[in-house]
């Protein structure tokens, strides 16, 4: 997604007072280590020769890739309007979920 933060802001353009964004994305390391597990080398490969470069084509791109870590949804939600920003306590391998208000 080459502008995420756009999107946040046009999802929460849609929410009513109060309204609870969902937003579910792939499960990345809070902080990049090399050389990973094997998830984390698949999602950096996959990032890298796909996700990214297809994301770049926009000339306003953020260039985020497919391993966005938490401080950055953080970051782009607050740049989007959001002001409570919370990981929900969901146990899954492969997803995070965040709860934008």
């Amino acid at each position: 997604m080459s502008n995420p933060v756009g999107a946040l802001r046009a999802m929460r353009s849609l929410a009513k007072d109060g309204g609870t964004i969902l937003i579910a994305d792939g499960k990345a390391a809070e902080e990049f280590a090399a050389p990973g597990d094997e998830s984390a080398r698949f999602m950096h490969g996959v990032s890298s020769l796909h996700c990214l470069p297809v994301g770049m084509v926009d000339p306003e791109s953020a260039g985020t890739g497919a391993v966005m870590r938490p401080d950055r949804l953080r970051q782009y939600a607050r740049d989007a309007g959001f002001t409570d920003i919370e990981i929900m306590p969901v146990e899954n391998e492969s997803w995070r979920f965040y709860r934008l208000v």
